[in-house]
Formats: C-alpha cells, sequence, structure tokens
C-alpha cells in the first residue's frame, strides 16, 4: 500500500512540475532492452553489481519460463557482475526463476520503497556506488534506484500488454514519458 501511494505522491509531483520529482523519474540511461546495455562500459565505469527487476524487464509478466537466450545471457553476466533480482512479485513467483537463473532474488521488494535496496545491497555485499538499478517502471525501479542514490538504466517492457499487477504503473508511466517529452527539454536533460 506505501508503494502505491508513493507511486501517486511522485507521479502528481511531476505532473505539477516539481523539479526534484522530476528528477527522480529520469533515469540515467535508457536503452531498448537488458541485452542492449553496454554492460563493458558499466564495468569500465567501476559498476560491479546489477539489480534487475523481474515482470517485463527479463522475461514477459507471469511467465516462469526462462529462455536459453536468457540463461546464457545471466551466466555470461555473472562472470562479471553480482547479480540481484529485485521483484514487487510473490515468492512463487520468483522462487522458480532464482533456481533456473541461480541468483539472488528479493520477492515482495515493495519498491521503490528504500528497503528493497538496503536489503539487495546486503545480499549483494555491495555499496550505492558500484550497483546498478535496471528495470522497466519510472515509478518503481527507477524512483528506488535514483533516490537510493544507485545509477539507473530504463528498458522499454518486455512485452507491451499489461496486466493487473504492472497495468496502473504503466499507464501512470505513459503519461509522465509524454508530459515529460517537454519537461526533459526544459530542464535541459539532454
Amino acid at each position: 500500500m506505501a508503494k502505491n501511494k508513493e507511486m501517486l505522491h511522485i507521479f502528481f509531483k511531476v505532473l505539477f512540475k516539481d523539479k526534484n520529482a522530476i528528477n527522480l523519474v529520469i533515469p540515467n540511461s535508457y536503452q531498448k532492452n537488458i541485452f542492449e546495455i553496454n554492460y563493458k562500459q558499466l564495468k569500465e565505469n567501476g559498476y560491479i553489481n546489477l539489480i534487475f527487476d523481474i515482470d517485463n524487464t527479463i522475461m514477459p509478466v507471469n511467465d516462469t519460463y526462462v529462455t536459453d537466450e536468457l540463461k546464457e545471457f545471466i551466466n555470461k553476466l555473472k562472470k562479471e557482475f553480482n547479480i540481484c533480482l529485485v521483484s514487487n512479485n510473490s515468492l512463487e513467483r520468483v522462487n522458480p526463476i532464482k533456481e533456473k537463473l541461480k541468483v539472488l532474488v528479493i520477492s515482495n521488494a515493495n519498491k521503490p520503497q528504500k528497503e528493497a535496496f538496503d536489503k539487495s545491497l546486503k545480499m549483494l555485499k555491495s555499496t550505492k556506488k558500484n550497483t546498478v538499478m535496471i528495470g522497466d517502471q519510472m515509478l518503481t525501479d527507477i524512483v528506488g534506484g535514483n533516490k537510493y542514490g544507485l545509477y539507473t538504466i530504463l528498458v522499454e517492457p518486455f512485452k507491451k500488454k499489461y496486466d493487473i499487477k504492472t497495468g496502473t504503473s504503466r499507464i501512470l508511466q505513459n503519461i509522465l514519458m509524454k508530459k515529460l517529452t517537454k519537461q526533459i527539454k526544459r530542464y535541459n536533460y539532454y
């Protein structure tokens, strides 16, 4: 419940042109998907820990089938980075993915709340300065990562189809994206 309240609070602050709120929803980087991210550059910049959202970031919402492509990709990344999957979804949803990918996971994370990021950094034995948050949701993944001081990367959703869990947040995000096109230019983000 606190998660939804915070999401709406930030959403309305952005609509009313609050620069601090706008800074919270703007990621450090935009990429088409997780495969397009320049991980070599992240490593060269001192990042050694990756926090990924699950639903619509690394795989479709509510799908537990881990493709060979994803498994190989994560295994390759694990040679260079420590990885933690952080999801607002249930343990029942997250555990099968944990078992298949052999990575750290946090379920019921309640992003963008600070506790999710505290827990993930503790599990990774990490610091904010060397950790990246990668997700598809501005109001959960990016706001949480930015509030916490992580480098943030927004990716396009894995699938454009929404479900009850992500639909409201996605609708709000689409409104923000339209609004922020003007705001980004006005505040000289680019």
